[in-house]
């Protein structure tokens, strides 16, 4: 049976919650399924890098939200490049699944059952491990 680790964010419960909805019942039942909580979309890649012995399969949750400073391109970027490395240095597989947003507006958006973001990336998994 193949293990998945689902890594979210606690920031932007509520569309964390949708997200986390829609991997739930898309996951094909066949996997084991494990839900580690983290307090930011920057600290997914730790903790990802910190279950890399024990799981091969993860999928990453997390919104990262423009604000009035720059600080949305340094995270959204570092976050990508960090996920893209351990993919590549540690041959995970990670479905990312963190929104980068203008508003939390998009991000409730992503996060309905119609356009479901934590679906698609749960829909990745299943077409490429089941």
């Amino acid at each position: 049976m193949n293990k998945v680790a689902v890594v979210y964010s606690s920031y932007y419960t509520d569309v964390i919650q949708g997200l986390l909805e829609g991997i739930k019942n898309t996951i094909d039942e066949s996997f084991n399924v494990d839900y580690f909580k983290v307090p930011g979309s920057w600290d997914i890649i730790y903790k990802t890098n910190t279950l890399s012995k024990e799981y091969k399969i993860f999928i990453a949750v997390g919104v990262i939200c423009k604000g009035e400073t720059d600080h949305y391109e340094y995270i959204s970027n570092s976050v990508a490049n960090g996920l893209l490395n351990l993919t590549i240095n540690k041959n995970l597989y990670i479905a990312n699944c963190i929104l980068n947003v203008h508003n939390l507006e998009q991000a409730n958006i992503r996060a309905t059952q119609e356009l479901n973001k934590g679906s698609e990336a749960a829909n990745a998994i299943n077409l490429l491990f089941t």
